[in-house]
């Protein structure tokens, strides 16, 4: 008779594929959480059962014999294989959900306005917004994706071009035709400037370079109104108490409704563009992968309207 086909342990073969893949039983046993004498002694069991070599040892290094060589590419893609289904079924059996980290204005006045649009085509995936200008965690209870304007040089993350964009000024409609009308750039030396402040700025040198740019000399940048929050400021700007330099993805709604007016089209360029940012891993979650494609494709949108 033939004997019955023995199985190897499944904790051995782990422990084998991840110091192939690692070439490192001390690397190997971080990941499984284990000491490196419980990875070694779990491969001479497996090397006792195959009755060969996986591994050459010496003291400073590991690397795999033919017969480890031959074991490793399956046992890899294995594995991976069932961490995807595994992933899969527990996606399946819950509700699913991202969490995205974008600044209070860009929230405001971007995203939560398109939102209903990712429902609609969407409707299994909840977005949990966490609006803060700080940085956000991407840890396994963490952000899922973040949208920040930067150069997009984000380290290790994946970042991808959302908006390029530009200061413009913006102001009610009212002051178009008012008492003291904005006809031209020397006009806003009668009217309040609005300011955005942030965490480091100092208000006015944006103001200051626009009117550099509109050839515009002698209006004090240092007087008006303040504030830290670009949505509130643009809320003030709709309100009639001054007018905004305002980067023109935030208003850009807000003038195709009619809110705000552009007195002039004089754009001043920024060396900065807002960023999808996510790690690799996340984006192995089709959740996350069609959150960017979709914020990917609103930005599309927004650039032919």
């Amino acid at each position: 008779m033939v004997a019955p086909y023995s199985f190897p342990p499944l904790n051995g073969l782990r422990a084998f594929e991840a110091a192939a893949r690692h070439m490192s039983f001390q690397k190997a046993a971080e990941e499984l959480h284990v000491t490196p004498g419980a990875i070694s002694q779990q491969i001479k069991k497996l090397e006792d059962i195959f009755q060969t070599a996986l591994f050459h040892r010496d003291s400073r290094a590991v690397t795999l014999t033919k017969a480890g060589q031959r074991l490793q590419p399956g046992l890899s893609a294995g594995f991976e294989s069932l961490d995807d289904a595994v992933r899969q079924l527990k996606q399946s059996s819950e509700h699913q959900h991202i969490t995205v980290s974008v600044t209070p204005s860009f929230a405001a006045k971007w995203l939560v306005p398109r939102l209903e649009k990712w429902t609609v085509q969407y409707p299994d995936v909840d977005v949990r917004i966490s609006a803060s200008l700080g940085l956000a965690n991407f840890g396994p209870d963490g952000v899922d994706l973040g949208v920040r304007f930067g150069s997009g040089n984000y380290g290790s993350l994946t970042s991808s071009l959302l908006l390029k964009d530009s200061f413009v000024v913006v102001c009610s409609p009212i002051f178009i035709d008012g008492s003291k009308p904005i006809q031209s750039p020397e006009d806003l030396r009668d009217h309040t400037l609005i300011h955005v402040s942030g965490p480091q700025g100092v208000p006015g040198t944006d103001w200051q370079e626009w009117l550099k740019t509109a050839g515009v000399d002698g209006i004090d940048t240092s007087r008006g109104l303040v504030f830290d929050d670009t949505a509130v400021a643009i809320l003030a700007a709709i309100g009639g108490q001054g007018i905004l330099l305002a980067r023109r993805a935030l208003v850009k709604d807000d003038i195709a409704a009619g809110r705000l007016a552009l007195p002039f089209e004089i754009d001043l360029p920024l060396d900065f563009a807002w960023h999808i940012v996510v790690p690799d891993e996340k984006l192995k979650r089709s959740e996350v992968s069609a959150f960017r494609d979709w914020l990917l494709s609103e930005a599309q949108l927004n650039e032919t309207d």
